[in-house]
């Protein structure tokens, strides 16, 4: 039997591999477009770009609290249709307040043309990345995975032919951002079409009552998942302000591109594998049966797909670095030298990091991020005032942290087969 016969009657490697190739078609075209936008922006205004990512990211999983991520949970499309919903509203509620704040700011300080603009720019950003969050559970509980393969096809294409073009004109981090937004757009509209037609099928099955029980059944996902997730992106957040703080914005920018590739592996296949994990592991549950072996399977796979990128950046980062990005990014390729052990274990730990979810086990993973935050925190936060905040020593900081993660994220992975053998929390 061929392998593609073996991948079209097998639906959890069809999927992936449906999954995988739009994602990597995606992350090749933006890795390929980056030699061209390092040379063309400063690692300052890339600083910028990375800092402004990190706030759409974190205002996007405040805006829908977390209730996105149940869609994929409920044994009918009804029950799904409405937690959709729910979300939206919550989105629009919160947006129009951050909007809200805003205008106040504007008013007791003055309009400042630039941070005005980058202020809009932000929220329509988060409305458009809510938008594409939603559209992308509902299609993981539909099994319509190549919608999100064009979704993530659509932005990588139109927001980095963009940044080119208007790195070409000259137009900074300002550009940089607004061929981002474009490109949020665009991939949102994907669903948008999905969203108008699930609305109208489910016209008559709006209630209130039923929402209201929906939301109280799936109350981990606010209560305990939101306040993970806030406290992953908000320490990402935090750690941006303290490393431009402590050392500068090229430090963080060398950082942030440090941590872009050393993520390829996520973003390629680990996110479109962490999908259908999630997809898989539900009906499991939702049957009866372990996850065991399936986590056993997958964590395998993904060592066995990883060693050899992640080895051959711990020996070569630097030189790799100064050759495909320019001689400014070299440090970024030692800072990938660093952390690229931490980061082979991250990656298995964050394709099966839905795992709590579906096991409502959350409170328990929740926790185990507190811990990873404070870690990280205390170590950019405070190490510099001790060892000194300059270029110099922050490989030294970044040494130590990557030690420590590296240990934290195998005492995770052993907890997270410890989960699967437990079973659903009751």
């Amino acid at each position: 039997m061929g392998l593609l016969q073996k991948i079209k009657e097998h639906d959890f490697i069809k999927s992936v591999a449906v999954l995988v190739t739009g994602t990597i078609l995606a992350q090749l075209f933006s890795f390929l477009i980056s030699p061209l936008l390092t040379r063309i922006y400063t690692p300052e205004e890339m600083g910028d770009l990375n800092l402004y990512l990190r706030i759409v990211s974190f205002l996007s999983v405040l805006a829908t609290a977390r209730f996105e991520l149940s869609l994929p949970l409920p044994k009918n499309d009804q029950h799904s249709y409405l937690l959709y919903r729910l979300s939206i509203r919550i989105a629009i509620y919160t947006l129009l307040g951050v909007s809200l704040v805003s205008v106040f700011y504007f008013i007791a300080i003055g309009i400042n043309l630039k941070l005005f603009l980058f202020v809009v720019m932000t929220i329509l950003s988060t409305a458009f990345l809510v938008l594409v969050n939603l559209g992308t559970n509902w299609s993981i509980r539909k099994k319509e995975y190549r919608k999100i393969s064009i979704s993530k096809m659509l932005n990588s294409g139109f927001s980095n032919i963009l940044r080119w073009l208007f790195g070409v004109l000259g137009m900074g981090s300002f550009g940089l951002i607004l061929a981002s937004l474009i490109g949020s757009f665009l991939s949102s509209l994907t669903f948008i079409r999905q969203w108008f037609k699930l609305d109208k099928q489910h016209l008559s099955f709006r209630s209130a009552k039923k929402t209201r029980a929906l939301a109280s059944a799936y109350r981990e996902f606010p209560t305990i998942n939101l306040p993970h997730a806030l406290v992953d992106l908000g320490k990402d957040l935090l750690l941006a302000f303290l490393m431009i703080y402590f050392f500068s914005k090229e430090v963080f920018a060398w950082y942030s591109h440090s941590l872009l590739i050393l993520q390829i592996p996520i973003s390629i296949i680990g996110l479109s594998i962490s999908q259908v994990f999630f997809s898989r592991c539900a009906e499991l549950v939702n049957e009866g049966q372990s996850t065991v072996s399936l986590l056993r399977k997958t964590v395998m796979s993904l060592f066995l797909l990883s060693i050899l990128p992640f080895t051959v950046l711990f020996f070569f980062g630097t030189p790799l670095f100064a050759f495909v990005f320019g001689k400014n990014w070299s440090n970024a390729g030692y800072y990938s030298e660093i952390m690229s052990i931490w980061f082979l274990l991250n990656f298995l730990n964050s394709v099966v990091s839905t795992l709590p979810t579906v096991l409502r086990r959350q409170k328990e993973f929740f926790y185990l991020g507190i811990i990873s935050a404070f870690i990280q925190l205390t170590g950019f936060g405070v190490l510099p005032i001790f060892l000194g905040a300059n270029e110099t020593t922050f490989p030294t900081i970044l040494w130590i942290m990557s030690i420590t993660q590296s240990v934290f994220f195998v005492f995770v992975l052993l907890a997270m087969f410890r989960f699967a053998r437990l079973g659903i929390k009751n």
